[in-house]
């Protein structure tokens, strides 16, 4: 009765018709949160996590959690995890809520403001990770500690994973955990807070997705050579007039449309909400991925294409040494984000299918790591469709498949199922800030994320 009690306290003060005097302290705590890790450069190549985890770890002793259940711990000294356990009444398997504390570079020229510091202004909030992926975290974390400064004890243990190396790779932080301290993260299931969010047109919340699968992420050359020589006495055919047509016959060239369990559920879930021709094509192709009407429809867009086929499209070039002169070698980098369950060796063959040139050599640069999806179980659905419908109410909870990539790969890949969550509710064009100039997001979004996670949190403490 005690912790009924108190979870509806919690989630009472967060509630959408209460005063923002009583919404005030978790929000405040929240932003306190959030203005903290925003100011601390955690970039991987001038920045460092670990003092943003060290100075965390303060505040989970000081809300009362011993100090054996806050670890900062990692793969280096400089970029070290904060894994915080909330024990609960059992020790069934822990539901684990996962973020990442690393960012990617802020030119501060490039910015309006500060991007290692909190603005608000004009109703939005400026700084880097705000919505990627300290937002979400600051929002977990204020959750956290205010559930345990209230006394409260969930059913089960909960995990907070605050990691680092997500934007790079590099000092991966859930890689190590999973390697070396696996227990503490060994989860029935990972709700990860970087994807997954409303789905949001035109002010209107249609619904929320919830991150199923990701794509695979695949990183290949093509690699033409000659024998270089003097530019006054040019060959008929230089390795850049190869690369320059094989690169033209790639960018022409389109994979095959295909669709797993976790597309075809979000377009069936998804076209009744989407008014018009381009929900009948939704509806169509789920029914059958050969409709080449409904393809034509839906291909148009750049978000579509991407859900339906595998895409690998040039991203740097490399070659030449000086300007009188004919390169012996030119590189092309390719960068492919592949359907999960299609092989990899058919994407390869298709690349030098549509490359067509047998002096342009193809090869992986960076091999794929292939992740089945973790389709959502209907308990799962019923959970966040509360949790969603306590701030939206009747929105619907669909799957969908991540186009670029997250630590959900490593969870998947080794066993434990992950489900995108993250409590934002902004329209799709906020998110094209996400890696770049001015990253922000609006005041009430992140407000509405706030409640999001108290609320999510609530649910996750009463599961048995």
């Amino acid at each position: 009765m005690r912790r009924q009690t108190a979870f509806a306290v919690l989630s009472l003060c967060l509630a959408p018709n209460v005063s923002p005097a009583q919404r005030k302290p978790v929000e405040s705590l929240a932003r306190a949160v959030l203005t903290e890790l925003v100011a601390m450069n955690t970039t991987v190549s001038e920045g460092a996590t670990t003092p943003a985890a060290e100075k965390l770890a303060a505040r989970f002793r000081a809300a009362g959690f011993p100090t054996a259940d806050v670890l900062v711990i990692g793969p280096t000294p400089k970029h070290k995890n904060l894994v915080v356990t909330w024990r609960g009444k059992t020790r069934g398997k822990p539901i684990v809520f996962n973020a990442h504390l690393d960012v990617v570079e802020a030119p501060k020229l490039e910015w309006s403001t500060n991007p290692f510091q909190l603005t608000e202004k004009d109703g939005w909030l400026y700084g880097r990770g705000v919505l990627d992926d300290k937002g979400p975290a600051s929002a977990m974390i204020a959750a956290f500690l205010s559930a345990k400064k209230s006394g409260l004890t969930p059913q089960r243990d909960l995990v907070l994973a605050l990691t680092s190396g997500e934007e790079s790779d590099v000092d991966n932080g859930v890689l190590w955990l999973l390697k070396n301290r696996r227990a503490l993260v060994d989860g029935e299931y990972v709700l990860n807070l970087d994807a997954g969010g409303g789905d949001v047109d035109h002010g209107v919340v249609r619904a929320f997705a919830v991150q199923a699968a990701e794509k695979v992420y695949m990183d290949v050359t093509l690699t033409a050579r000659g024998p270089g020589g003097h530019s006054s006495l040019p060959h008929d055919e230089s390795p850049i007039d190869h690369l320059a047509r094989a690169l033209d016959r790639l960018g022409r060239f389109r994979f095959p449309v295909k669709l797993n369990n976790v597309v075809r559920a979000y377009l069936e879930r998804r076209a009744p909400l989407t008014p018009g021709v381009e929900g009948a094509a939704m509806l169509a192709l789920a029914h059958d991925p050969n409709d080449l009407t409904a393809q034509t429809t839906l291909l148009k867009t750049p978000q579509m294409n991407a859900q339906l086929r595998t895409t690998c499209v040039a991203t740097m070039l490399r070659g030449g040494s000086a300007p009188n002169a004919m390169p012996q070698e030119v590189v092309a980098t390719v960068n492919c984000r592949i359907l999960p369950g299609e092989p990899v060796d058919a994407v390869l063959d298709l690349l030098r299918t549509a490359v067509n040139d047998t002096s342009v050599k193809v090869a992986v640069l960076q091999a794929a790591t292939p992740s089945a999806p973790s389709i959502p179980p209907a308990a799962m659905v019923s959970m966040l469709e509360r949790v969603v419908g306590s701030i939206y109410p009747h929105t619907p909870v669909i799957p969908f498949m991540e186009n670029g990539a997250t630590d959900g790969l490593w969870f998947r890949n080794a066993g434990i199922p992950v489900y995108g969550v993250a409590g934002f509710f902004v329209e799709s064009v906020v998110h094209e800030r996400m890696h770049g100039r001015d990253e922000r997001i609006p005041v009430n979004a992140y407000s509405d994320m706030v409640r999001y996670s108290v609320q999510l949190l609530t649910e996750a403490a009463s599961q048995r």
